[in-house]
């Protein structure tokens, strides 16, 4: 069982502690392709239906020592052509990795 660990500022480590945020964006890069997705040699091969098996979500507030850390079980992960209705609110495709209740 594997956790995604994800590092978050205060302002949205506050949110997701209150319950207000059940979505994590994060904007297609090679980087975030790479971390929940089988990536082969060839990028145009991909099969975004095969997520990497990720069971859990750890967010960590900011880079600091002794951070405060939330676990949250993952719902699912998909892909959205746009982040215009994400908190992103960028126009470029964003994986949207759900989450549910809180574990840890």
């Amino acid at each position: 069982m594997q956790t995604l660990k994800v590092v978050v500022t205060d302002y949205w480590f506050d949110k997701i502690k209150s319950g207000k945020k059940k979505h994590e964006y994060r904007r297609f890069s090679n980087y975030w392709l790479k971390r929940l997705t089988f990536v082969s040699v060839d990028l145009s091969a991909i099969d975004f239906r095969r997520f990497r098996p990720f069971e859990f979500i750890e967010f960590q507030r900011a880079y600091r020592k002794n951070p405060e850390r939330m676990t949250f079980k993952i719902k699912r992960i998909g892909l959205l052509i746009t982040g215009m209705h994400t908190d992103l609110k960028c126009e470029d495709p964003v994986f949207d990795i759900e989450f549910s209740e809180r574990v840890k």
